[in-house]
């Protein structure tokens, strides 16, 4: 009789530890549910931006509290001036100083360069570069070096007119191109993961600010304990309706606008760098624009304002207290189907490289041109900018109303190749 208690204690014990182990799995589906969009971003000035004048006013606009949100402010207005500054430079790099430096935007050129075996070879129309002759491994080069070899040997060409034939012959200037397609897609991803960050920021400040309450009596921000007077608690309150529409215009609208052009000219930047270490160095270079705010947090707030955005306390969605009420019937239905899904898709993967495929159309469809008998995308006719200035108006609205002036004539047109004129 022993025997037949020992297994049946022991199967006892494995359902038990199941069970424990089954309710420790559902925990975790509890975490992610109980996520909040009532949710600051502590570390950084659109933050500080947000809370410190609510804060302030639930005060009774104290001096101590007005002075944080004066800091706040101006940590802001340093933010927007340096972030908005650094993008507009990338911008003047990419739409002023390349054309004027002669350089065509990048697009395909070199994409396929394993499968391209150089000008003496069988023609292949995908290996085309922008000079018009065949890419092979040993004759690409990065812009500058091209341009220059281009450069000495039409300077030749022109001192010495009756040796054109040898100097074709003898001087290979070689092409212009990608030198790896693949480092290209995955900075790409890696600049997009950062900036879908800060996206899903700006969503969440739009959640906060449509859904936080605007009644007068559940506006306050700070809690005074009944117990001790001199002790007071900070927690994500409601917010007047006029304090929605100021916060959206100096806080979550920016915000939005600086993701949209730092996705914009960051994406162009990328496209059209051609070497690998450089391609790198440009996705971290796009993405530390975007760490600006949090250094600023550090350099601009005081340790006083740092101490209380912190021990700000965050409220939860009704629907999720609910949830957390009826814990123990949740636990007996099990996870949801939604829930065990949002554990196997990678949905912030998939918006992220949504947003990728997205600017990377707008790249295409704005700086090259489909060539049916090449089979590749090639850049568009270049023209050189009239002025090399590039102002706040030009980075705001060159894309819409094309305010840079620009030469009539183009400087650089795809050239036909040798093949296809035959």
């Amino acid at each position: 009789m022993a025997a037949p208690t020992a297994v049946a204690s022991q199967d006892d014990g494995e359902a038990q530890r199941a069970e424990d182990v089954g309710k420790a799995a559902l925990g975790l589906i509890d975490v992610e549910r109980s996520q909040t969009i009532f949710k600051l971003e502590t570390s950084s000035v659109y933050g500080s931006g947000f809370a410190f004048p609510q804060i302030a006013r639930s005060s009774g606009y104290q001096s101590v509290f007005v002075t944080l949100w004066i800091r706040s402010y101006l940590a802001l207005a340093l933010n927007y001036v340096v972030q908005f500054a650094l993008v507009m430079f990338v911008g003047e790099a990419t739409q002023i100083m390349n054309p004027l430096g002669g350089q065509m935007h990048l697009c395909d050129f070199g994409a396929d360069l394993d499968i391209c075996k150089g000008p003496e070879a069988p023609f292949q129309p995908r290996c085309t570069g922008p000079g018009g002759t065949q890419f092979s491994p040993s004759r690409l080069y990065g812009y500058t070096q091209w341009a220059v070899q281009k450069f000495t040997k039409q300077a030749l060409v022109d001192v010495l007119p009756d040796q054109e034939d040898l100097i074709n012959e003898k001087v290979d200037p070689g092409e212009y191109g990608l030198e790896n397609r693949t480092c290209r897609w995955v900075c790409l991803l890696l600049f997009a993961l950062a900036v879908n960050h800060e996206i899903q920021v700006c969503f969440r400040m739009m959640a906060m600010l449509w859904f936080l309450p605007h009644a007068p009596d559940k506006c306050d921000w700070i809690e005074i304990d009944k117990k001790n007077k001199n002790k007071a608690s900070y927690r994500i309150a409601g917010m007047p309706t006029h304090w929605k529409l100021i916060t959206a215009l100096t806080v979550l609208i920016p915000k939005v606008t600086l993701c949209y052009f730092v996705l914009l000219e960051g994406t162009t930047l990328l496209m059209d760098t051609s070497g690998i270490l450089d391609t790198v160095l440009g996705a971290m270079s796009m993405a530390f624009i975007l760490d600006v705010d949090e250094m600023l947090q550090d350099c601009m707030i005081t340790h006083a304002g740092r101490s209380l955005i912190q021990k700000i306390q965050e409220i939860r969605e009704e629907s999720d207290q609910e949830d957390a009420e009826a814990g123990p019937t949740y636990h007996v239905k099990g996870p949801r189907f939604l829930d065990l899904l949002r554990q196997v898709v990678p949905f912030r993967l998939l918006v992220t490289l949504v947003i990728m495929a997205v600017f990377i159309d707008r790249y295409y469809q704005f700086k090259c041109a489909y060539q049916d008998d090449l089979g590749m995308w090639v850049s568009k006719d270049m023209y050189l900018p009239a002025r090399a200035s590039y102002s706040i108006t030009d980075f705001f609205f060159n894309g819409i109303f094309h305010t840079v002036e620009k030469s009539s004539e183009p400087f650089w047109t795809m050239p036909t190749p040798p093949a296809l004129l035959k």
